[in-house]
């Protein structure tokens, strides 16, 4: 990835869950865990992927004849994808007339991003909005940094929803560049953690304690996720850790099923399509354990 530009998969306006006021999140391609309940897994490759909306196909055929690595081919009047040869070129991408296939990721300018950035400047001094980069894990590209920087110097308040799994030279660099950072906490035990996505505890927990350190204006936020971290023993975990830390704010994601499509689109089962939808209200024991360690809790972003 040059130097100039990232591997942008969506850029929202608008948003109000992402930071302060009203904020454009620009989702950035890549992140280094693979958390079973991943709500973007579209994200978590370093690269271009490929998503297959199968209920739109009308078997024309156009896409198999524009694949170059044999990856596509008609079953029962619908386009079927071999992800074994999938390249993610994109080739079947603009030949579709129902739109079937799209790439989850594609690469943009810095300047390019940062303009539809500016388009809702005014937005953002009336209600204290900025810029929000999420992913994945957005700080994982190295220009990602410099995006963060160009916005600074144009006036435009900046802050990250990261896992904080990253060397500490990244964190450190682009804490220079940040009013905030929404930290995912997943697990206090390392063992659960690292089992159950990829990460360990322990370079996240330094992290963390040098973000506090240095002063880094940062709230922890924890997924609450049915048989992960849904437990008293579990949070508490947390919170006792983010009392250390000296946070006075938590926030408590509850469990939602809105990535469910996109695993389907990537040709995968989603992994928790039985687990309901967690309700706020579900958590309000938690907000509760919480205050037990001086904390205020917020359910939901």
């Amino acid at each position: 990835m040059a130097e100039k530009t990232l591997l942008v998969t969506e850029i929202e306006r608008s948003a109000i869950h992402d930071g302060p006021g009203l904020r454009t999140v620009v989702f950035l391609q890549g992140c280094p865990l693979r958390c079973f309940w991943c709500c973007n897994p579209e994200t978590q490759p370093l690269t271009p992927v490929l998503l297959h909306n199968g209920k739109r196909c009308v078997g024309c055929g156009c896409c198999v004849s524009a694949c170059p690595h044999g990856a596509i081919s008609l079953a029962e009047g619908r386009a079927q994808v071999d992800r074994t040869r999938c390249r993610s070129c994109g080739r079947c991408v603009p030949v579709c007339p129902t739109g079937v296939n799209a790439l989850s990721g594609r690469a943009m300018a810095l300047e390019e991003i940062l303009d539809i950035v500016r388009r809702d400047m005014d937005y953002y001094k009336a209600t204290d909005g900025g810029l929000t980069l999420s992913g994945g894990e957005p700080l994982l590209q190295p220009a990602a940094v410099k995006l963060l920087a160009m916005a600074k110097r144009a006036g435009i308040s900046t802050w990250v929803e990261t896992t904080a799994f990253l060397p500490w030279e990244r964190l450190e660099e682009a804490a220079r560049f940040l009013d905030g950072l929404y930290v995912d906490y997943k697990h206090s035990d390392a063992a659960a953690l690292e089992c159950s996505a990829g990460a360990q505890l322990e370079r996240i927990e330094e992290n963390l304690r040098r973000l506090a350190s240095a002063g880094a204006p940062f709230t922890l936020r924890t997924p609450v996720i049915p048989g992960f971290n849904d437990s008293e023993a579990a949070l508490r975990g947390c919170f006792a850790f983010a009392r250390d830390l000296g946070r006075e704010e938590y926030v408590l994601l509850p469990y939602h099923s809105l990535g469910a499509g996109k695993y389907k689109k990537l040709g995968l089962n989603p992994p928790m399509a039985q687990t309901p939808v967690m309700k706020p209200e579900a958590l309000s024991g938690f907000a509760a354990l919480g205050a037990e360690y001086g904390l205020r809790v917020q359910i939901g972003g």
